[in-house]
């Protein structure tokens, strides 16, 4: 398959590809497959993360935005996007090291804050309008945390809110509460002693006391999960 021109966006243009349109963030969680048929794909944006899983009409079979950390673990290839219909790919990180962590530099874990090793594994990788966040755009949601990193879902619904949509339709999420991604997978957390690891419960808590603020809709097992918390 051809690949397009590259082109690395800012947040202005970024923000041409959301604004007064509805927007489905599709998370990894097992609620993805409590949607009717076309509810997904009938939003006018369709954003899915990391690796993403179009497993029936239910989950739908539209990616026009990828939004990823890029890392290791990321399997998606440039030509399983572009057959999915990725338009654009927001990366969660910066080509920086926006973090300084003495417990990562003790334990030799430098990649959990410089994330300068990603743009080289993935250097020969872009194939279409892509968004490298700056620092201070990455440090937002990791202050918001209480310096922690959010989780890629987490990070795509913040920065998808700040382009002024229409709608915002969430859907796969429920902050690892299940213990499973990836729709069918066991989620394992990470290292407790890590000092800035993701704490998914902050998250859940922000969209608690956010959801007003912004014109977003929950899935079913979400919205019964926020009046629960």
């Amino acid at each position: 398959m051809q690949r397009a021109r590259v082109c690395f966006l800012n947040r202005a243009e970024v923000a041409s590809y959301f604004e007064n349109k509805s927007v489905a963030i599709v998370g990894s969680g097992p609620g993805i497959m409590e949607n009717a048929e076309g509810v997904i794909d009938g939003h006018d944006v369709v954003v899915r993360v990391n690796n993403y899983k179009l497993l029936s009409a239910i989950t739908g079979r539209r990616c026009d935005v990828f939004y990823s950390f890029f890392g290791n673990s990321i399997r998606k290839t440039a030509a399983e996007l572009q057959g999915d219909g990725v338009k654009l790919c927001m990366c969660k990180c910066p080509d920086a090291q926006p973090i300084d962590s003495e417990w990562h530099a003790r334990n030799d874990k430098m990649t959990g804050v410089d994330f300068r090793w990603i743009y080289e594994l993935r250097k020969s990788f872009w194939f279409c309008d892509t968004y490298v966040p700056s620092v201070d755009e990455f440090l937002v949601g990791f202050n918001l945390l209480g310096k922690h990193l959010p989780t890629t879902g987490f990070s795509a619904i913040l920065d998808i809110v700040s382009f002024n949509p229409k709608s915002v339709y969430l859907t796969g999420f429920d902050f690892f509460l299940s213990g499973v991604h990836n729709v069918n997978q066991k989620w394992f957390k990470g290292n407790p002693n890590d000092p800035i690891r993701h704490v998914p419960d902050l998250e859940l808590d922000w969209l608690a006391r956010n959801l007003y603020k912004y014109p977003i809709k929950l899935d079913r097992k979400l919205s019964n999960m926020l009046r629960q918390w």
